[in-house]
């Protein structure tokens, strides 16, 4: 419970560090989404694979990750969260171990499946803790550090990998990790505390093989989108699985009296606008995180430790962006800073898409600051807003959907920015592998302000129906 002190509500320590717990893990799982890709290079001289192998260690934790993540709502209120905690975190030291030791690529892969299913348990346990237990007054500078680290993890994520392949050796990814894990073991086992009675759900297999079908043949289809000129059909039967199963799912969880997602929830149409928000920021700052380092490594030919730590501002702005970002929230409101950080990310990425063919290094320094202070004050702020937008009883299937979405947002932003550049690229013109880099990251700019803009009028929208229908649940 909260204490009260001269009319300041104070969360108590110990909850406090419980959800510091919980973060570390979301943070240990979300930094190496994007650490290890920096490291391909090296993995795939150490063990003799090709660069459409070791793609896998991406999208194949990615595919686990998106299987797992749908199950949160059905797994905490089934689990004590204390067993979901340990669980995700031995599941992340195991799959750590798998990798620092692993001595051909089939193990490591096996290990950053295992670490997909640990940040799948893991991630969404950091807000379903705020969510429950910090008090109405404080959750927006809660969520704003939940946020920080979702957004912050995979936006250090290259620095991170830069910085220990080049000077250690890419296995070094992981086993600076081990000590952070056993921390925060100890940490959540000491904090960590059941607010609710957990309940004997019979478990929905249909709904469990559809969702995971959904998700595999979507990113699975998102992840080959490059390559839809060679074959096709590895993108569009994907594609149409994925939908068809996705149909399937809904109406099965309006047929059943436990549905893994209550998709009534998706009847509220302002949760629906912050929702696809949400989603909109997450594509585009995981999408910003592919094109800018690979535009520095390439275009202007900068090496990748240096293209790393030129992210390293615009990273830890955006990450300390969302506690302020929060904090205000709590105070006047979420119309101002969501509206205000979705504006600023779309003239930062304005900017780029301009001068696309003609960025320096100064120039993303400072566009992707800009960029970061955006994503951080609009990213948990935008979470916070969607959750106060739903019944109390609605908040463990909003919460999952947010966390799934979070990490669908990354297959596609990657993917389609991905695809942009590598489509411009192998074409046929007289431009240099340079300046079709940079083309192809141009195209992908634009790409991102679209859905930047589809973004800020998402938000706009959301903010006018709740005020024309008088702070009503609908």
């Amino acid at each position: 419970m909260e204490e009260i002190k001269n009319n300041k509500v104070i969360v108590p320590i110990k909850l406090t560090l419980s959800i510091v717990a919980a973060c570390l893990v979301s943070f240990c799982g979300l930094i190496t989404e994007t650490a290890v890709n920096i490291a391909f290079p090296a993995i795939m001289n150490d063990m003799n694979i090709t660069t459409r192998t070791v793609q896998w260690l991406t999208t194949g934790n990615l595919l686990a990750v998106a299987c797992v993540t749908p199950l949160a709502a059905f797994l905490q209120r089934r689990f004590k969260l204390k067993n979901l905690f340990l669980f995700s975190t031995l599941c992340f030291l195991i799959g750590s171990l798998c990798a620092i030791f692993a001595p051909n690529f089939t193990i490591l892969l096996i290990g950053r499946l295992i670490h997909g299913i640990a940040c799948g348990v893991g991630v969404p346990l950091a807000f379903c803790i705020i969510l429950g237990q910090v008090p109405f007054q404080k959750t927006g500078t809660y969520i704003g550090f939940g946020a920080l680290v979702s957004a912050a993890a995979p936006a250090l994520g290259p620095t991170y990998g830069g910085v220990a392949t080049s000077v250690f050796g890419w296995r070094w990814i992981f086993i600076l990790l081990i000590p952070i894990l056993i921390i925060t073991i100890i940490l959540g086992l000491c904090t960590i505390k059941q607010d609710t009675e957990t309940k004997k759900i019979p478990i929905d297999i249909v709904g469990i093989i559809e969702i995971m079908l959904t998700f595999l043949c979507l990113i699975f289809g998102f992840a080959n989108i490059a390559g839809i000129k060679n074959a096709p059909l590895l993108v569009i039967i994907p594609f149409i699985i994925g939908i068809i199963t996705l149909i399937l799912f809904i109406k099965h969880c309006l047929n059943v009296e436990n549905p893994l997602i209550d998709v009534r929830i998706f009847k509220n149409k302002v949760f629906d606008c912050h929702l696809c928000g949400f989603f909109l920021i997450n594509c585009a700052m995981l999408g910003a995180s592919f094109l800018l380092p690979n535009y520095m490594q390439i275009a202007i030919s900068l090496a990748s430790m240096t293209a790393g730590f030129m992210m390293l501002p615009g990273a830890a702005l955006n990450a300390a962006s969302g506690p302020i970002a929060g904090a205000i929230l709590d105070k006047i409101g979420p119309k101002v800073p969501i509206l205000t950080g979705t504006i600023i990310m779309t003239i930062s990425v304005l900017l780029m898409t301009i001068l696309g063919m003609k960025l320096s290094a100064v120039m993303i320094f400072i566009f992707y600051i800009i960029f970061g202070i955006g994503c951080g004050t609009a990213f948990g702020n935008t979470m916070t807003v969607a959750m106060m937008r739903q019944k109390p009883e609605e908040k463990p299937y909003g919460n999952t959907s947010l966390n799934t979405l979070m990490q669908f947002a990354g297959a596609v932003g990657t993917s389609a920015c991905a695809a942009c550049v590598s489509l411009t690229q192998n074409n046929s013109s007289d431009l240099s592998y340079e300046s079709k880099t940079a083309l192809g990251s141009t195209y992908g700019f634009a790409f991102l302000l679209v859905l930047c803009i589809i973004c800020v009028i998402l938000q706009i929208i959301g903010f006018k129906i709740y005020d024309n229908n008088s702070h009503k649940f609908f």
